[in-house]
């Protein structure tokens, strides 16, 4: 990593004042991030910070990172919202971060295309960097697959389309992005994808210095940029696919939990199937993601032209098919209406519509008061005044300060200058505040409370009756149902309804039906008085359903497992989520069977085999009078790094060798394997090393240092042709690897530690094909020796 250079010293500027609401006195808020909140050191009142930089008038922030803060702004002179990326303050000392930014504005700038994020202009304002660029705020590719899962196959070719008609038109002003990723990818309405931020972007004559970095997001990366290789457009290509391939099947092509330079090497030196995890997907879509992922530059697309023509293609043959684009789940403005997005439920059997109408981007900015405070509906249905802790409970709750808005609710619940209905008010805040702190109990008093209020003249009879009803639902032990949750206004004060209705469900353990009223809250718009109900859609409701989606895809993991080790791990995941779900995990683990594993296949004479991992074609072995194998199988999970195939074997005892002649290998696929090995046991995924001949690749090194970790392999071409002979030799903690051409010159390989391996180890031969075709492989010449 280079040293941070230093900025140069500057002339002292002049610290930004403001003026307090209450006191007037002058406060400095050359420290403060804009709309941040502070309060007065003269008068400990609360003040919002001003929100202008240059000319724009700040809106709501709509997005934060490590390297600063994304606004919504106003420009007043052009009459126009727009997006502004403000660096933090502490980047803004560090002269090649802002150097970076500078060259981000100026590339993207460059190029006019309606599926590129526009840049309109660049500048600093009190040493704070920032870029004005076009405003798209109907949130990215990656907040949609969070929420649906998978994308729909239709709707996922039409963003590659686009967004591959992007980077050409980037390609064309000489640049690649180079960082091309779900997050980078926003929605500007229901049908139009764009391409952003181009921080990472070069010129193509800029590559060969920036090589050995290596940038981007390691799912998405290339592997010759891991491998400090010459990149080119065609890198954009391989992380578009990757994209791509996540929203199709609902996960990257690669993942692993250390996602070191190592493992990300092994991974994606490994073929990919999009079909082996979204078998729904049509064969000329698979066609191009796969092709995109290849490892070899030369073997993807050579041209966005290609590309596009063959993404086209595959749409245009779903779509012949009947095959109906999905509605991509975003807000079509503030007069429109929501999109809608279908998630598949299959646990249930049923389809559960979800109807998430919120990303990041476009919550509104809840109107406040000079001071700051929040607006609350009055018994006259109009504001109370912005003062004291009433609205400064609304606030806390909706920054998640659960405990401190209950108690603000309660004081005020106790304040005899507010009227039964302010005071049912206080008590509803209570209680929705309980509920979200995990506490129905609690909040069941709290509605109750409002039931046993005094009797009162209201002034506004609607509003009071509203209070009433809630309460009355809301204690009941009854969990809500569907039809007692309908008719409520979704623009004002009974906005709150379904939110209530759907934390009562979930803490009944009703999950499905309080995920239904989750749906509903997100497409409610409480406007002016009553918005702060509306702002708790961001930070509350999507981790609710986050949870719910995440338990779908565990359940379904579970029921679908055909290994015991499998099910064990999703039901976990289902008990890890806690509260209802602990009762979803007890009924799964009761209803779901405990996969059989297969009786165990015959020995051939002295020797033992066993099935590793799941395979596709039942495995068989032959062992004929002169002593050769005939072996078969066919496994599933090549990419996903696990133990699947056919292992022939004996147990030596010390220091030893297995010699083998590997005579043909027939059939199978590209990424078959067939060869020697030796393993710690033949318990899944054990730790191993092993000699194995790939009719795609020739000889693999392979070995797996920790049980349960990841296979690291090494790949060279083998001269010749079969046969090979190949030997593995055991000395303590080391294996070594040796191949030859006729069995008697050896030439040696790589020596691999397993540290402390036991005395008694298994040492054999594996044969494993990762396609629906099983390989057929013959060995002879096979020998077990102790070493002397």
């Amino acid at each position: 990593m280079n040293p941070v250079d230093p900025a140069p010293e500057a002339e002292a500027e002049s610290p930004l004042l403001q003026a307090c609401g209450t006191c007037g006195g002058l406060i400095d808020i050359s420290d403060e991030e804009p709309l941040s909140r502070m309060t007065c050191p003269m008068c400990g009142a609360p003040e919002l910070v001003s929100g202008r930089v240059d000319k724009f008038e700040l809106v709501e922030v709509v997005g934060s990172g490590g390297m600063g803060v994304v606004y919504k702004a106003y420009d007043a002179g052009l009459d126009r919202y727009l997006a502004l990326k403000l660096l933090r303050r502490d980047k803004g000392t560090n002269y090649q971060v802002v150097e970076q930014l500078e060259k981000e504005a100026s590339i993207t700038a460059s190029i006019n295309h309606p599926h590129v994020v526009r840049v309109f202009t660049s500048g600093t304002d009190h040493g704070r960097f920032y870029i004005a660029m076009e405003l798209v705020d109907k949130g990215t590719l990656d907040d949609l697959i969070k929420l649906q899962g998978r994308v729909s196959e239709a709707q996922v070719l039409q963003v590659g389309i686009q967004i591959a008609q992007g980077l050409r038109a980037a390609l064309q002003a000489g640049l690649i992005h180079r960082d091309v990723k779900p997050g980078n990818i926003l929605f500007a309405d229901a049908h139009t994808a764009k391409i952003v931020d181009f921080g990472l972007a070069i010129f193509m004559e800029d590559e060969e210095k920036m090589r050995g970095e290596v940038w981007g997001t390691p799912y998405y990366v290339a592997p010759e940029k891991l491998e400090h290789q010459p990149e080119d457009f065609r890198s954009d290509i391989y992380s578009l696919g990757g994209t791509l391939f996540h929203a199709l099947a609902g996960r990257p092509p690669f993942e692993a939990e250390d996602a070191s330079m190592v493992a990300l090497k092994h991974l994606k030196s490994q073929a990919v199937s999009l079909q082996a995890f979204a078998p729904q997907v049509s064969s000329q879509t698979a066609y191009v993601i796969n092709r995109t992922l290849l490892k070899d530059p030369n073997d993807r697309y050579q041209s966005y032209d290609e590309l596009i023509e063959h993404l086209e293609y595959a749409l245009e043959q779903l779509n012949e098919k009947g095959a109906q684009p999905q509605q991509r789940v975003v807000l079509e403005g503030e007069q429109q209406q929501k999109a809608l997005g279908w998630v598949t439920a299959s646990m249930f059997g049923i389809i559960l519509l979800l109807a998430i109408a919120a990303f990041a981007f476009r919550d509104r900015l809840f109107k406040e008061e000079k001071r700051g405070a929040v607006p609350t509906p009055n018994a006259a249905g109009a504001p109370v005044k912005s003062e004291g802790p009433f609205a400064e409970a609304q606030t806390r709750l909706i920054e998640g300060e659960t405990a401190r808005a209950i108690e603000l609710f309660r004081e005020e619940a106790n304040n005899k200058k507010r009227t039964p209905t302010e005071v049912a008010w206080a008590r509803l805040g209570e209680g929705l505040a309980q509920l979200i702190a995990g506490k129905p109990a609690e909040a069941q008093t709290a509605f109750q409370a409002i039931l046993e209020r005094k009797a009162a003249a209201a002034k506004d009879e609607k509003l009071d009756a509203f209070l009433g009803d809630i309460a009355r639902k809301m204690a009941s032990p009854l969990p809500i149902s569907p039809a007692e949750g309908r008719g409520y206004n979704q623009t004002n004060y009974e906005a709150v309804a379904p939110l209530l209705f759907a934390l009562k469900n979930w803490h009944l353990g009703r999950v499905e039906e309080a995920t239904a009223y989750f749906t509903e809250f997100r497409r409610t718009e409480p406007t002016e008085r009553d918005a702060w109900i509306g702002k708790l859609k961001r930070p509350l409701v999507a981790d609710y359903m986050e949870k719910y989606e995440a338990f779908l895809m565990a359940a379904n993991a579970a029921k679908t497992a055909k290994k015991t080790e499998d099910r064990t791990k999703a039901l976990e995941k289902i008990r890890k989520l806690g509260g209802p779900f602990e009762a979803k995990f007890a009924e799964l683990e009761k209803s779901i069977p405990v996969p059989r594993p297969p009786p165990p296949l015959p020995k051939l004479g002295d020797w033992s085999q066993t099935a590793l991992g799941e395979l596709k074609v039942p495995p068989s072995a032959t062992r004929d009078a002169s002593g050769v194998f005939t072996i078969k199988a066919s496994g599933i999970d090549l990419w996903g790094n696990a133990d699947n195939g056919h292992f022939i074997y004996r147990t030596l005892e010390g220091d030893g060798e297995i010699v083998a002649r590997v005579v043909s290998i027939e059939k199978g696929d590209p990424w078959a394997k067939v060869g020697v090995m030796a393993r710690e046991s033949n318990k899944p995924e054990s730790r191993n090393a092993a000699l194995l001949l790939t009719p795609g690749n020739g000889l693999t090194q392979q070995t797996r240092p920790t049980n349960g970790g990841l296979t690291t392999s090494e790949k060279g071409k083998v001269p010749g042709t079969l046969p090979q002979w190949l030997k593995l030799v055991r000395q303590g903690d080391t294996v070594t690897g040796y191949r030859s051409a006729d069995g008697q010159n050896w030439e040696p390989l790589a020596v691999r530690k397993l540290d402390k391996l036991p005395r008694n180890i298994q040492l054999g031969l594996a044969v494993a094909s990762h396609a629906d075709a099983a390989v057929t492989a013959k060995i002879d010449n096979v020998s077990l020796a102790p070493l002397r």
